[in-house]
This record gives structure tokens, C-alpha cells and sequence, in this order.
């Protein structure tokens, strides 16, 4: 099983020896459902004010058997959303932090541990970006497209190991993601990614030149100021290359093209009439 950094989250006690084994990985001990629903739960050594919440959903066909865990989660100050059936359109609506999936395989589904994982992974896959803890049953391994960013919990297990797992990946979720925040940009349906000089709109690949790429990413180091054809000149060529402000309104009216965005109904750039371009706003223009 994967293991990140053993790092304690900071309002919290260590986690607990682990216990059975799980494909060679350690993972926690199971334990009676009826410690998993204690109503003593695993809580911050100090009671304070949620100044600060995070983002967790829980799917689960029976919400009984994660009652503990989602009454340890709410009084931790997470925010919780609870599903007894996985919706995509919810995960990329309320954007989690974290997806805890119950990967059981319960007497209704008639399937075996692997099965009831591998279905599991299936149905979260375009829960892109967003990491995912699956509670399954002892019996099952570690599965080849697992994702990355995945891990299993043997449940029921403790809340202290629960909680622990948990506060680790969102903890790494946010490093990933503030280390991925200085490597692209993103303006509405732009992305673009720095380091590969690659944009996509809507998830789809636009193919730039080097110049246009160059020019994109002045309007969005911009911040919506109104540049001038001379400084947009200037910004990508340097004031000795020699060229009229013509040159900048061809690249401009090829970049527009290649975004499929329109001068005259504009989502990205912006025409301000004897003054130049700039970035448009978020809401329609």
C-alpha cells in the first residue's frame, strides 16, 4: 500500500501501531463496527472555533456503517457532503479535498473484495485531481491501476487510524497542489501549463506558436490593464526589432482564432479602441 510521509497533522496524536497486512503494505487493524460508531470519537486535543474547514465527501450505499467516522470528520471542522451513490457532477460541483469511497462488498452486490474495488476505481475515475481513500474489506490487494494519488483503508478500523490517513492526504493534496499552482495559469476555461509551454481550453489541447503562447501569457500576467500595441510589441520582441503595430494586431487575430474567440463578442482579449487590448473580465463581456 502506498505510504506518504508519516507527518502528524498538527491537532492530532499520533497514529496507532498498524495491524493486519494488506499485499505486503501495513495497514490498520480491523476492529467491531461497534468501535468504528463509538460514541466517544476521535477528537482535536483542544476544543476551538472551525476558523478553518476542508471540503470532504463520503459515498456510501449504507451511511451505518461510516457513522463514527462522519461524526469524528464534522466535529475536526471538516465539511462534509455524504452520498449513498457516486455522482460526478456533485465531485466537480463541490470540488473536495478529499473522496471517501466505501468500497465494501456488501451481500447485495454479490462480489468479491477485488471486484467491489475495481468497481470502485472505475466509477471515480474522473474524479480527476482529487484524491480518494477507499474503505475495503481485508481481503483485498493492491490493484494495478489503483490511482496514484489513492489508498485503501481496511474498514472498519480505528478513528484514530482513520483520521489520521486522512489529515495525510489532504495534507499532501495541498502541497501537491500549491507546488502545481506555480507551474500554470488559469484564466476561465484556459489552462496553461509553464514549464511544457502547453495550453488547453475546456481540456482540449490549442496548439500555439511560440509567439502566440508568449502573447497569451502577457494578457494573463496582466491582470486586465489595457496595453498598448507598443508595449505588447516591446513585451515580446524588444524595442529593437523593427516592425509596425500591425504585426501585433496579426498575432492577436490569430490567437483569438485559435482560442475561438471573437473581437466582437470577446471571452478572452479585449479590443479598447485607440488604446489597444486587454484581458477580458471573468463574467461576459
Amino acid at each position: 500500500m502506498r505510504q506518504g510521509e508519516n507527518v502528524t497533522p498538527p491537532s492530532y496524536s499520533e497514529a496507532p501501531a498498524a495491524g493486519a497486512e494488506l499485499n505486503g503494505g501495513a495497514v490498520p487493524a480491523s476492529v467491531p463496527l461497534a468501535e468504528a460508531a463509538d460514541p466517544h470519537l476521535w477528537l482535536p486535543e483542544e476544543a476551538e472555533a472551525c476558523l478553518l474547514t476542508k471540503r470532504v465527501m463520503i459515498v456510501s450505499p449504507f451511511p451505518n456503517q461510516v457513522y463514527g467516522l462522519v461524526q469524528s470528520l464534522s466535529a475536526a471542522c471538516f465539511d462534509l457532503f455524504t452520498l449513498h451513490e457516486y455522482d460526478p457532477a456533485m465531485v466537480r460541483s463541490l470540488q473536495p479535498e478529499l473522496l471517501i469511497y466505501d468500497a465494501n462488498p456488501y451481500a447485495h452486490t454479490h462480489a468479491t473484495a477485488n471486484e467491489s474495488l475495481r468497481e470502485a476505481i472505475a466509477q471515480t475515475a474522473h474524479a480527476a485531481g482529487v484524491p480518494v481513500l477507499y474503505l475495503v474489506n481485508e481481503q483485498a490487494t493492491l490493484l494495478p491501476e489503483l490511482p496514484a494519488s489513492a489508498e485503501l483503508l481496511v474498514w472498519p478500523a480505528s478513528l484514530q487510524e482513520a483520521m489520521f490517513r486522512i489529515n495525510r492526504l489532504v495534507m499532501k493534496h495541498e502541497a501537491a497542489g500549491a507546488a502545481a499552482h506555480q507551474d500554470t495559469m488559469i484564466f476561465k476555461d484556459l489552462k496553461l501549463d509553464l514549464k511544457k509551454m502547453a495550453v488547453y481550453r475546456s481540456g482540449s489541447r490549442v496548439d500555439l506558436t511560440k509567439t502566440e503562447y508568449e502573447l497569451l501569457v502577457l494578457f494573463l500576467k496582466s491582470d486586465g490593464s489595457v496595453l498598448s500595441r507598443e508595449s505588447i510589441f516591446d513585451g515580446l520582441w524588444g524595442s529593437q526589432f523593427l516592425g509596425g503595430s500591425n504585426v501585433v494586431d496579426a498575432h492577436i487575430k490569430s490567437l483569438r482564432k485559435k482560442l475561438k474567440d471573437s473581437a466582437v463578442a470577446p471571452q478572452y482579449i479585449v479590443t479598447v479602441r485607440g488604446a489597444g487590448y486587454r484581458l477580458a473580465d471573468e463574467r461576459p463581456e
